[in-house]
């Protein structure tokens, strides 16, 4: 009985081994195969991960794909996740590491939708997107399911998601924007996007609204699978994030995305929603 309780002591004092972390991400895995990679989000996650102390995979997946990647597989986490307040229940959250600006409407410059919505506008040149759907008569609005737009945004399409006015994309994209081509091809009508994602080339043939419900900076994060063994390799991915956010180079990639006008509103917004750190 004696041996018998030490071999079991023994096995209870030996360290285990912690779970090799899985970043599960929509970009192509060659992008993160660059030393240096010119897609501002995956060069983002690659300089977090240049200060992170342990083995890690990266795999290529769908953003549902993922999704459910962090639901049943400890290890897991997807870079570039906005918090919603459902996901926060669900899944664990790091530092935040990136901040998004607002997302805005989309639309071919000459599509006749374009003066209605300047009609619709209020005094700040917003648009409700909740009027919008519900006119008589709705525009045709691209989405894709799973990504969050914003805890009021989401509601809104909620409730349009069997209604006409919504098209939602379940295929998969690698990277923002990629919605884009249904709307210049004219399936539909509009296409919900960060204005910052898309190329200065595609910007010019598209006019670009602000939505009243839309929030005007949002953080970004690493969600992971919320378990008490992906928690451990959580507190690793922080310190990560943490040595980056300290290096000189942090503040001009973070900013790199927004116009030069508007990084001074960005960074403030960047200080205020992480408390000045």
């Amino acid at each position: 009985m004696r041996r018998i309780l030490l071999s079991f002591s023994w096995l209870v004092l030996w360290p285990v081994q912690a779970a090799e972390l899985l970043l599960m991400s929509m970009s192509p895995a060659e992008l993160y195969q660059a030393q240096h990679s010119t897609y501002l989000p995956v060069a983002m996650v690659q300089q977090v991960m240049r200060y992170y102390p342990a083995p890690y995979k990266i795999e290529t997946v769908s953003l549902n794909r993922a999704l459910a990647g962090m639901r049943s597989t400890g290890g897991v986490c997807v870079p570039g996740v906005r918090k919603s307040a459902a996901r926060q229940d669900e899944f664990l959250y790091s530092e935040p590491y990136v901040i998004a600006p607002d997302v805005r409407l989309l639309l071919k410059t000459d599509s006749p939708w374009v003066n209605r919505l300047k009609t619709m506008q209020d005094k700040d040149g917003r648009v409700s997107l909740a009027r919008l759907l519900a006119l008589p008569n709705p525009p045709v609005l691209v989405t894709e399911d799973g990504r969050t737009y914003g805890a009021t945004i989401d509601p809104i399409l909620s409730a349009h998601r069997k209604s006409k006015a919504v098209y939602i994309r379940t295929s998969k994209v690698s990277r923002f924007g990629e919605t884009l081509p249904m709307l210049t091809k004219g399936f539909v009508d509009m296409a919900l996007e960060y204005s910052v994602a898309i190329t200065p080339q595609e910007l010019s043939q598209l006019q670009t609204f602000k939505l009243l419900e839309a929030d005007p900076f949002a953080l970004a994060f690493f969600a992971c699978k919320r378990d008490a063994e992906t928690a451990e390799i959580l507190q690793q991915l922080n310190r990560a994030i943490l040595t980056f956010r300290g290096k000189p180079e942090f503040q001009s990639m973070l900013l790199e995305p927004f116009p030069a006008a508007e990084r001074a509103d960005a960074w403030q917004a960047w200080l205020r929603l992480t408390g000045g750190r």
